[in-house]
C-alpha cells in the first residue's frame, strides 16, 4: 500500500508500470497497521484516476488484490476510453479482472483497437450471465474474417479451450 503521491515519485516518467498485489490510496489516508482492517480498500484510488497520474506509461500490467473494491467500478471502462494516453498504449493488462467492470462498454474499444495489446483475466467469482457475455464476446471476435483490430486476449473461468488457444494464436 502506498498514497498516489509516492506512486507519482516512482512511477511519473516511467514507461512500464507493473503492480502486484498493490493498493494506491488517497493521500490523506492513513495506512492501516494490520492486513485485517479492510478499510483500505474503500480509500483505494480508481484505475482510471491512478491511469491519468500516469501519462508516460506505454505498458501497464496490474494483479489487482484480492479485494479490488473502488479499484474498478461500474464507470471504470468508460472513463479510462476517455483518457488519451490510455488509448495509445503498447499494453494494458488487468488480472483477475472483477465482473463490475463494464465490458459491453470496454468491447466497443477492442473492435476499433488497433495499438493495445490488451490482456483482461475475469475472476474467478464472475457470474454465468456475464460468463456468457463474455463467451459471446470472444466467439463474435473470432468469427470476424477481416479484422482491423487488435485481437485481445479474454480469460475466464468456463471459456471453451479451442476458444482460448485461437486466442493466443491470434494474438
Amino acid at each position: 500500500m502506498f498514497s498516489i503521491n509516492d506512486l507519482m515519485v516512482i512511477g511519473s516518467k516511467c514507461e512500464l508500470l507493473h503492480l502486484s498485489f498493490v493498493v494506491v490510496m488517497n493521500n490523506h489516508m492513513v495506512v492501516p497497521e494490520t492486513e485485517e482492517d479492510q478499510f483500505y480498500f474503500e480509500t483505494a484510488v480508481s484505475l482510471e484516476a491512478l491511469f491519468k497520474a500516469l501519462p508516460n506509461v506505454k505498458t501497464f500490467k496490474y494483479r489487482l488484490p484480492n479485494n479490488s473494491l473502488n479499484i474498478i467500478t461500474t464507470k471504470t471502462a468508460k472513463e479510462l476510453l476517455k483518457i488519451p494516453h490510455f488509448l495509445s498504449l503498447d499494453k494494458f493488462e488487468i488480472n483477475p479482472m472483477p465482473e463490475i467492470f463494464d465490458i459491453n462498454s470496454f468491447y466497443g474499444h477492442i473492435k476499433e483497437n488497433k495499438k493495445t495489446k490488451i490482456d483482461l483475466d475475469f475472476c474467478s467469482q464472475t457470474s454465468d450471465a456475464y460468463k456468457i457475455r463474455l463467451q459471446t464476446i470472444v466467439d463474435e471476435i473470432l468469427e470476424t474474417k477481416n479484422r482491423n483490430h487488435k485481437v485481445p486476449l479474454i480469460d475466464f473461468p468456463g471459456i471453451t479451450r479451442s476458444s482460448r488457444d485461437k486466442m493466443r494464436a491470434l494474438n
